[in-house]
């Protein structure tokens, strides 16, 4: 066959093409590297530069800073760890967090690994364009926003799930929900480590008897529960710690979660946009959130919805460190 069938299948023979090519240049760069007797793989570099800007970070964080998978990030620090560049230092205030950073060797042999990698920035410009890598960037953006599944059920017609208030029916699933859902955050405390907590997680539903508190849910077409929030219309029963009930003409929401199951479906993002319409439709001045380090690639999300970090709303929930966000809509 003369013809490249993927190039003839159009559209359909992307992700198959971006997986032959991916994988034409890990061979070559691989062979190259093998050649170099430097000790070090592809995409070493993207970890051994990172930590060279931030210091040091958790596996998490190196995952979501790059956006890679946990998998994938705690193989290839496994390797570089075996060869001596990385070393790991638990955290003082915090025993559950290891943190991952440069060591002296990986330090020293920096300044080597650097002078390669701008060599082989050089020959990647002379078939990778500038115009290329914009695109590239628009491409991934325009994912991130509305992924593959969102853009199918909005074309065809088809929706998975509709946003609703829970009935005293939906509490005690909705609870279970969230027990599991945040007890399986890597890092995250444990039940018997905050036992309260996850009685108030379970206990979701009584958050209801409170003036102007909602739980939202988000329901499958055949009854299932992918996903619920609180939303708290007075922000005087938000719960939390910290400042936020000082807070003025202010909604907010709280304990988001989404089924595993689910996700990719753009149900957190459902259900963070149907608190702040309530908060529009009320006239109040700002939506107020808070999140944690073990929830940060939620964090994105409520970025892009338009929430910045407010240091003034930080607090600390026993020795878990919370962090606050704020959303103005006037």
């Amino acid at each position: 066959m003369k013809t490249d069938f993927l190039q003839e299948l159009g559209h359909l023979g992307f992700t198959a093409r971006i997986k032959r090519l991916n994988e034409k240049i890990a061979s070559s760069t691989l062979e190259h590297y093998s050649g170099l007797d430097l000790g070090i793989e592809p995409n070493w570099h993207v970890i051994f530069l990172l930590l060279k800007e931030t210091g040091k970070l958790t596996v998490t964080e190196i995952a979501s800073a790059l956006g890679f998978s946990h998998p994938a990030m705690i193989k290839i620090t496994r390797k570089m760890k075996a060869q001596g560049y990385l070393e790991s230092s638990k955290d003082p205030s915090d025993g559950r967090k290891t943190f991952i950073q440069l060591s002296e060797k990986g330090i020293e042999a920096l300044p080597v690994f650097e002078k390669e990698w701008n060599r082989i920035q050089e020959v990647l410009k002379e078939f990778v364009s500038d115009a290329f890598l914009k695109n590239l960037n628009k491409l991934e953006q325009d994912f991130d926003a509305l992924g593959f599944k969102e853009r199918y059920q909005k074309r065809f017609g088809q929706k998975a799930y509709t946003i609703q208030n829970a009935r005293p029916t939906d509490f005690k699933a909705i609870g279970k929900l969230m027990v599991d859902v945040y007890s399986g955050l890597e890092g995250f405390p444990k039940a018997d480590e905050q036992p309260k907590y996850y009685q108030t997680l379970a206990n979701i539903g009584d958050f209801t008897q409170k003036p102007e508190v909602e739980l939202l849910m988000a329901i499958s077409d055949d009854g299932k529960i992918l996903g619920a929030v609180l939303y708290f219309g007075d922000i005087q029963q938000y719960g939390a710690g910290g400042t936020v009930t000082q807070e003025k003409n202010a909604s907010g929401f709280r304990l988001l979660a989404v089924d595993p199951s689910a996700r990719g479906l753009g149900i957190g993002k459902a259900l963070s946009v149907a608190c702040i319409e309530r908060a529009r439709k009320a006239g109040h001045a700002q939506v107020i959130i808070h999140s944690t380090a073990y929830m940060k690639v939620a964090w994105k999300m409520y970025e892009k919805l338009g929430f910045v970090r407010s240091e003034d709303l930080d607090f600390k929930q026993e020795d878990l460190q919370v962090y606050g966000f704020r959303l103005l809509l006037q």
